[in-house]
């Protein structure tokens, strides 16, 4: 009998090594840290930040210099402040950083473990999470059921099962525990509904239930080693029409997924990138103040989800709000607001002058027909006083993994976001370390860093 989806899976989590790894997939494995960890720091100091704060008071353990936070709990927190921006990486489907990061700094706080073994474990992370996500397959693209916090679940399990050195029967046994407990895809309410909410993609359940997973199975508890196969299987779970169980196991261990990831450079979900670059784009063109200067109208043509709510909301009430609204980040990118914290800052979201820009945006819809070769390519037209009429194609956002970020540029977002929590000098360090991180014997001084510049937590 062949193996299930769940022991092909395992025996990819066991029998990984840092050895084999391609040099570039060690690579891209260091800048998606760096990236998330940035994307940490960056919420440190939001109100949701605060929030998480007040909520764990009460579930910490007594640590050698430190309060640690159960595993699990810790995950729950930091995979939401990396989402909380909505500035972390970006995939074919969701941010898989979120999970991956959140559980491998989680566990690695509670573990010994060398740089090449959390940098192993960041890979299996990505690599499981990702073909989960790519296996589901929809027949429209946005359906009753949607959310990738579901599948996201899995690249938590598999980090920490990596770095909890699981078999490969203990890490199928995490995997069929996580498919039989992921969050369900909420995200038609949390994100398409009447409002956007802080909720989102519930990817701090998910890095909760997979580091969960990966411990229970440790222990000997066991889940449902067929869950992902048959009419009933975790794809129909999820909300799929159906599954492509090829893309998921095909080339476990020779092609890596993690070479498809990317990094934003605007603080918005991904949709809308091309949408903000271009019109900050046209604007640099036209060589005037955004803010002083009278517009006719700025005409947007986007993929079609994006003219209409909550994309094109206009005059967002809140930041979770804010990171959808396709408006409010292109008035942010004319008006030169670095991406980031600054663009939810409340004296932003009730800027006369940012809302008087964004009413002047006019959507139009991409053609169906076009959206099958460039999903979510974007033009911006400036007509002037003078005449002129000014235009700006965008058909792949800088950022995206087939037109990559500098690493220069990736570095100082990296610094942007840190030094404002941890300083300046402390930020460069941090840098250096984490390009260092192959060669460091433990990882256990970087995380306890990180951990401790967040809160007292781990």
């Amino acid at each position: 009998m062949p193996p299930s989806i769940t022991q092909t899976i395992g025996e990819y989590i066991g029998e990984e090594s840092f050895s084999r790894l391609p040099p570039e997939v060690i690579h891209k494995s260091k800048l998606c840290i760096m990236d998330s960890i940035g994307c940490l720091f960056g919420a440190r100091n939001l109100p949701v930040s605060r929030m998480m704060d007040s909520f764990l008071t009460d579930n910490y353990a007594a640590g050698p210099g430190v309060r640690l936070l159960d595993p699990g709990m810790s995950a729950f927190r930091k995979a939401s402040l990396i989402n909380a921006l909505d500035f972390d990486d970006i995939y074919e489907k969701g941010h898989p950083g979120a999970t991956v990061i959140a559980a491998a700094l989680s566990m690695t706080a509670h573990r010994e473990c060398s740089g090449a073994d959390f940098l192993e474990a960041v890979v299996v992370g990505y690599e499981v999470s990702c073909r989960v996500g790519i296996s589901l397959l929809h027949r429209t693209p946005r359906k009753t059921l949607h959310g990738h916090g579901t599948w996201q679940t899995f690249g938590a399990t598999a980090a920490a099962a990596k770095l909890m050195r699981l078999d490969a029967g203990q890490a199928a046994q995490a995997i069929a525990i996580a498919a039989a407990n992921a969050p369900v895809a909420s995200v038609m309410k949390t994100v398409y509904g009447k409002a956007p909410s802080m909720a989102k993609n519930n990817f701090g359940a998910a890095a909760q239930t997979g580091v969960n997973a990966a411990r229970l199975a440790a222990a000997g508890f066991e889940g449902p080693l067929d869950i992902f196969e048959g009419q009933t299987g975790f794809w129909r779970m999820a909300g799929a029409d159906d599954c492509d169980f090829g893309r998921l196991t095909r080339s476990f261990g020779s092609i890596y997924e993690i070479s498809k990831v990317g990094f934003k450079p605007f603080s918005c979900c991904r949709l809308i990138q091309n949408s903000v670059q271009a019109c900050r784009d046209v604007f640099t063109m036209a060589g005037i103040d955004a803010a002083a200067s009278e517009r006719i109208k700025l005409g947007v043509t986007a993929p079609p989800i994006v003219c209409e709510p909550p994309f094109s909301t206009v005059r967002p009430k809140d930041m979770w709000a804010a990171q959808f609204s396709a408006p409010h980040a292109i008035a942010m990118a004319v008006l030169g607001v670095e991406p980031g914290p600054d663009w939810f800052a409340e004296d932003w979201l009730r800027h006369d002058i940012a809302g008087s820009l964004q009413d002047i945006i006019e959507f139009m819809p991409r053609s169906a027909r076009d959206l099958f070769r460039e999903p979510h390519a974007a033009s911006a037209c400036l007509p002037l006083h003078d005449g002129r009429v000014l235009e700006k194609y965008v058909p792949l956002a800088d950022g995206e993994a087939a037109n990559p970020m500098q690493e220069s540029a990736l570095e100082t977002k990296f610094l942007r976001l840190a030094s404002p929590t941890v300083g300046d000098k402390a930020s460069l360090e941090l840098l250096d370390r984490l390009q260092n991180l192959k060669s460091a014997t433990s990882v256990q001084p970087l995380v306890r860093f990180v951990s401790g510049s967040m809160s007292t937590a781990a």
